[in-house]
């Protein structure tokens, strides 16, 4: 059975697509067979994937799958037993497929910008998947808050301490690593592959493969021992 991610955020720009596609290039580049799941009707992984085809960029393995409804995206998952790794790419709305997505998912990964209001939104989005779980007679998945397009200036900052101290109060768990605000990730998005088909001989990228390992390094220790850690609090 493949490891499952699902990446889910029903609010708008919080950078969903830009997690998976870094999350499936990680896996790729240390030779796991991956797919992203575009579970988003805006299909913005698969405008990323045919746009690098189209550059003769094909992402280095990765394969994507389109599945924008709950039907499909279950049909999808149940055919994807031969990869290592599905990445899950959730609609930016709250509804069945993103509830679908994360209680099949071996860890749900929710990005968010450091502000309290889309902070309170993956509370609240967290909030109603646990009552999905229990409606549904199922665990609650593990899962792990990604701040995204984080910038060195947030640090010691008001805002971030406030939204560490609101997710620390509503017991969320908090990824210690933050995906980073880079050009590198936005010029990667719009159809370059992967960030391993880029030119390592320009600092900015290493850089953001650094951060992008880092990042998945500890998401990955994250769903193989997060459902103990997750139960505790």
């Amino acid at each position: 059975m493949p490891s499952i991610f699902a990446v889910a955020n029903p609010k708008g720009g919080s950078g969903k697509t830009t997690v998976a596609i870094i999350l499936a290039g990680e896996f790729a580049k240390h030779g796991y067979s991956a797919v992203i799941v575009d579970a988003d009707p805006q299909g913005s992984s698969y405008q990323w994937h045919a746009s690098s085809v189209a550059r003769d960029l094909s992402p280095q393995g990765v394969d994507l799958v389109r599945a924008p409804d709950e039907k499909t995206l279950a049909q999808a998952i149940d055919r994807l037993d031969g990869y290592d790794v599905v990445v899950i790419d959730t609609p930016g709305y709250y509804g069945e497929v993103l509830i679908q997505s994360a209680l099949r998912a071996d860890l749900v990964v929710l990005p968010c910008k450091v502000h309290t209001f889309d902070a309170s939104q993956v509370v609240r989005t967290i909030r109603n998947l646990e009552q999905h779980a229990v409606a549904s007679k199922l665990p609650m998945s593990p899962h792990r808050v990604l701040f995204n397009e984080y910038d060195s200036f947030d640090r010691n900052t008001r805002p971030l301490r406030e939204v560490v101290a609101y997710l620390d109060a509503e017991k969320v768990p908090v990824c210690t690593t933050a995906l980073y605000r880079r050009v590198t990730y936005r010029t990667m998005t719009v159809g370059h592959g992967t960030l391993y088909q880029m030119n390592d001989k320009d600092e900015s990228i290493r850089k953001a493969r650094y951060n992008a390992d880092q990042v998945v390094r500890e998401l990955l220790a994250a769903s193989q021992g997060a459902g103990q850690d997750d139960s505790d609090t």
